[in-house]
């Protein structure tokens, strides 16, 4: 199968152009050449392409850029997925387009379905909901959000808080807002299984668990590090809250940890738990940093 991909130096293109190109044909679409910012960039990148799927992982997902650019989130996260949406559905192609719990407000604890109603507090979650729509506007498209990604392509949080407790250096970490950490090996392979299923509409691709805030899940890895033996004892992390953030100038939600119920539908199988998923992410790592443990 051809499959068009954008984002393939981010996190989530760059492992779904590793995996998927064990069976695929991948054409690759990093931003040098399809700018979502620029809308004859992306008309010069989608003119000659010749593919049947679509899957775009790539926009703009710095909060604060977003807040204080809105019509540069609007371009990149809801009129650039549109216009491939559009493009996509004169040729006949299906686009898998990704988005994010943050189209939720997010007031109440609990797990988020599809079928709740987004209300997004932030401009980058308004750009994403806008995106989703135009995307769905068209059938036969997928939408998958996702929330705390982390993987071996790109550092991330998780890859923060290692770096740090291995240099010994002062943890600390927001303690009140909750959802689900996203494993790109898992996600990879969820996105593979999918191509070949005919799942529409939107699905929330996560690892499920127990939601975790960022404390929590910095404490996970130190005490996996401590198990592996790459720390001597698991140091103390700081409990932070979002009001302490001080450079956040974009509101964060605080609960928007996802039901993936109907991902394990559409997979046939229940996807690991986000623990096992990270012990994993966290042994390599300790292979890679002290290979003698």
């Amino acid at each position: 199968m051809r499959v068009a991909l954008t984002g393939t130096t981010g996190r989530v293109g760059a492992a779904l152009a590793s995996h998927l190109a064990m069976r695929h044909q991948v054409i690759a679409l990093p931003r040098g050449v399809c700018d979502l910012a620029d809308r004859s960039s992306l008309e010069r990148a989608l003119e000659p392409l010749d593919c049947e799927v679509f899957i775009h992982p790539a926009g703009l997902t710095n909060l604060e850029t977003c807040e204080d650019d809105p019509a540069l989130a609007m371009r990149v996260n809801a009129e650039a997925p549109g216009e491939i949406a559009d493009w996509a559905a004169r040729r006949g192609v299906r686009v898998i387009h990704f988005s994010t719990d943050y189209v939720f407000a997010g007031l109440t604890p609990g797990l988020r379905a599809e079928t709740e109603t987004p209300e997004p507090i932030n401009c980058y979650g308004r750009s994403k909901l806008a995106g989703e729509h135009a995307v769905l506007a068209h059938p036969g498209n997928l939408v998958l959000r996702v929330s705390w990604v982390f993987g071996p392509e790109k550092p991330s949080f998780v890859d923060q808080i290692f770096t740090a407790a291995l240099a010994n250096r002062p943890l600390a970490a927001v303690a009140d807002k909750f959802s689900l950490p996203t494993c790109t090996t898992d996600l990879a392979r969820w996105v593979n299984q999918l191509l070949d299923r005919e799942t529409t509409g939107i699905l929330h691709a996560c690892n499920p668990g127990d939601p975790v805030t960022w404390h929590g899940l910095a404490t996970a890895v130190v005490r996996e590090m401590t198990a592996c033996g790459i720390i001597s004892h698991c140091p103390e992390i700081t409990q932070q809250t979002l009001e302490d953030m001080r450079d956040w100038r974009a509101p964060r939600p605080r609960f928007t940890a996802m039901d993936t119920s109907r991902l394990a539908a559409a997979l046939g199988e229940t996807p690991r738990p986000w623990p096992a998923a990270l012990t994993e992410h966290v042994r390599l790592g300790a292979r890679i940093s002290c290979p003698r443990s």
